[in-house]
C-alpha cells in the first residue's frame, strides 16, 4: 500500500520513508538567511563594541598619564608595581601606554632599584616584571 501526503512518500508496507517529494519548498532547515541566525550577528557585534571600548579605555588611561610629570608617573608607576596583580606565573603585567613618559630603559632602572626585573622575551609589548627572591615586601 503506497499512501501519499502532501509532503512526504512513505511506503507503509516496507517502513521506508523517501524524502520530500510533494511539499511546498519549506523544510525544517531553519529561517532563510544562512545558518548564522540573527543571534550570532548581535554576539558578533557586541563582542566587537567590548574590544573597541578596551582600546579606548587603554587609550584614555595613557591620556591622562600625559598631563603628569616625569616624577608623577615614576610614583604612579611603583604603586602599580607594588600593589598590580599578580598572573598565574608570578608576573606584574603593566601596560606601557600608560606611562607615557617613561622608556623601557627607565622602566628597568626603575624596577631594579626595588628589587623587580623584566621579562624582556615573549612579552608582546607588555612590560611583565617578577620579583625573584622573596624578600617579604610583595603580597601574597
Amino acid at each position: 500500500m503506497w499512501m501519499v501526503s502532501r509532503e512526504v512518500v512513505e511506503c507503509s508496507a516496507l517502513g521506508v520513508h523517501s524524502g520530500t517529494f510533494l511539499g511546498d519548498g519549506s523544510d525544517d532547515r531553519g529561517p532563510a538567511g544562512g545558518e548564522f541566525g540573527g543571534w550570532g550577528w548581535w554576539v558578533i557585534g557586541a563582542f566587537g563594541v567590548l574590544f573597541v571600548l578596551s582600546i579606548f579605555f587603554s587609550f584614555l588611561d595613557g591620556w591622562k598619564m600625559r598631563k603628569h610629570s616625569y616624577e608623577e608617573q615614576v610614583e604612579v608607576f611603583l604603586e602599580d608595581l607594588r600593589s598590580g596583580a599578580v598572573t598565574r606565573r608570578g608576573h606584574i603585567d603593566l601596560d606601557p601606554l600608560k606611562y607615557t613618559k617613561l622608556t623601557d630603559k627607565d622602566a628597568d632602572r626603575i624596577a631594579e632599584e626595588v628589587g623587580y626585573y623584566r621579562q624582556t622575551f615573549g612579552t608582546q609589548g607588555q612590560w611583565l616584571f617578577f620579583r625573584p627572591v622573596d624578600s617579604g615586601d610583595e603580597r601574597k
